[in-house]
């Protein structure tokens, strides 16, 4: 409990020193501001705090340490806490209310991640942050958080949709959602803008996401592996590694040297960041070899597919790789990067590839008693299945142009 109050001057909060023998905290009122209190540890360090009724229930709430507070400031501090209090906001309410008004959504966003990071896995994490940093930010980055309206919520979804991606464009509406009841909970808004998601599918054209059937063509598929080799090695050897491989965009885009053995002719994805969080080991083609040989220079390190202009970081343009190849395929134009990973799959089917090992060559871990029992890796086999797929594609491509050949050498 605090010791009798007396009137606080600045000499006499600067001269406060811990008592002889005193080996916890005490705490000293001040007679000049109701509530406010100053607390001097054994070492003595002195830390501002407030005592007040919230709703009828006790609050103590700390202001900062002294010297750094004054005590001024923590007067001014503590009267703001006990106004707030008679109307019935805690002095947590009333931070994030001063908070709020200077905070951005890119800002607050930011905080939203690190409130998470601890529980999601990073995969996860740098998924949101670039949802959000490409979806987002060019809208209502720069926007104060307690002025997002549902308007803003449509303008967001709407401009998602109009890259083309509806599918993508209902994520990034959970996920805005999800990051403002967030805002909510932590009082840096009154409340989340008033929204169904078949009304903003209606609106802003967001699409119900179903799961998608899509698959290149054959003619696609030779297209495909044709074009990449006309748009610059960077977007090429991305789109090749992805046809050759099987495995996820991002997996593929965050590929590090530090995880391929071109000895061992074997390229391991580590749990942190695959999807079934278990280590994945991916057999390396002489084709993909090839393109990895192309991009290895002495002493290679960091990501096999660096930023251009900035080798510390991925590359970071699978968007328009995507819509690049789209024009170049021509047809249809609506396949995504992921649906080449079903089609690789589906390839396998047709080339006779048993299931367990087809499963195994993209990463799907097998369920049931299967999984329990069988530990076979079928990394011969999984080798196997894949020179299988690139010399398929390899015909493919023969029929595409009779000058193209799939290994990159031949080109």
């Amino acid at each position: 409990m605090p010791k009798a109050a007396q009137v606080f001057t600045d000499h006499v909060v600067k001269t406060l020193r811990p008592t002889r023998g005193q080996t916890g905290a005490r705490e000293i009122s001040d007679g000049g501001c109701r509530g406010l209190l100053i607390r001097i540890t054994a070492r003595g360090e002195k830390l501002w705090a407030v005592r007040l009724m919230v709703n009828g229930k006790r609050a103590f709430h700390t202001l900062g340490a002294y010297p750094e507070v004054d005590l001024s400031t923590a007067r001014q501090r503590a009267r703001d806490y006990l106004a707030a209090a008679k109307d019935g906001a805690s002095p947590a309410e009333l931070d994030a209310r001063q908070i709020a008004e200077t905070l951005t959504v890119s800002k607050a966003h930011e905080a939203y991640i690190d409130a998470l990071r601890s529980s999601l896995k990073t995969r996860t994490v740098g998924l949101k942050e670039q949802m959000f940093r490409d979806h987002v930010v060019p809208v209502i980055g720069g926007r104060l958080i307690r002025t997002v309206r549902k308007a803003d919520l449509i303008e967001v979804v709407a401009a998602v949709t109009a890259k083309g991606f509806p599918v993508q464009a209902n994520r990034v509406y959970s996920e805005v959602m999800a990051f403002l009841r967030w805002c909510e909970q932590k009082d840096y808004i009154d409340g989340v803008p008033s929204t169904r998601k078949k009304d903003m599918r209606r609106v802003a054209g967001a699409a119900k996401e179903q799961a998608r059937r899509r698959t290149l063509t054959d003619a696609e598929l030779g297209a495909a592996w044709t074009a990449a080799g006309t748009l610059g090695d960077l977007t090429g050897d991305f789109l090749r590694l992805l046809i050759l491989t099987g495995q996820r965009r991002d997996e593929v885009r965050l590929m590090a040297w530090a995880e391929v053995d071109l000895a061992a002719k074997l390229w391991t994805i580590p749990a942190a960041r695959y999807k079934t969080n278990i280590d994945h080991t991916v057999p390396l083609t002489e084709e993909a070899l090839d393109v990895l040989a192309r991009r290895r220079a002495d002493g290679a390190t960091g990501y096999v597919l660096p930023g251009r202009g900035d080798s510390g970081k991925p590359f970071n343009g699978a968007l328009g790789a995507l819509r690049r190849l789209r024009k170049a395929v021509g047809g249809k134009e609506d396949f995504t990067l992921h649906d080449i990973r079903r089609t690789l799959r589906t390839g396998l089917a047709r080339l006779g590839v048993d299931e367990t090992t087809a499963e195994l060559v993209i990463g799907h871990i097998p369920q049931g008693i299967v999984r329990v029992y069988d530990q076979h890796d079928r990394m011969d086999e999984r080798r196997e299945a894949l020179k299988k797929w690139a010399g398929f594609v390899a015909r493919l491509a023969d029929g595409a142009s009779n000058v193209v050949a799939l290994r990159r050498d031949a080109v």
